[in-house]
């Protein structure tokens, strides 16, 4: 079971789509959990090695926004409600976590 916060999920969710290796109504309904949408087990394949690459480009301290910047300005845990891009990002050591997960699954659903 892999098991992140919604905050990082958004990131991660939109970080697969810029990978551009599924179709965008599979990613779409990854931000839908309760609804059965998820992944076969041979999407997770291609989803871990496309992220694979990624993860290795962001150093250990770095964060990925939901927007796709990448910054090493560790999270500031504020609520921006105005702004509220700025919620969401992700880091290299729950990006991994989630590689690993993806290697061994036989596919899953957003729950």
């Amino acid at each position: 079971m892999f098991d992140v916060i919604f905050w990082d999920w958004r990131a991660i969710v939109e970080e697969i789509r810029r990978l551009d290796v599924l179709p965008s109504e599979v990613i779409d309904g990854l931000h839908q959990p309760f609804c059965g949408n998820g992944l076969t087990k041979e999407q997770c394949t291609v989803v871990a090695d496309a992220l694979e690459k990624r993860a290795r480009c962001l150093s250990q301290e770095g964060r990925i926004l939901l927007n796709g910047t990448r910054t090493t300005e560790s999270d500031d845990f504020v609520f921006y409600k105005v702004r509220q891009e700025q919620n969401y990002s992700t880091n290299r050591a729950v990006i991994e976590k989630f590689i690993e997960y993806l290697r061994v699954s036989k596919g899953f659903r957003v729950c």
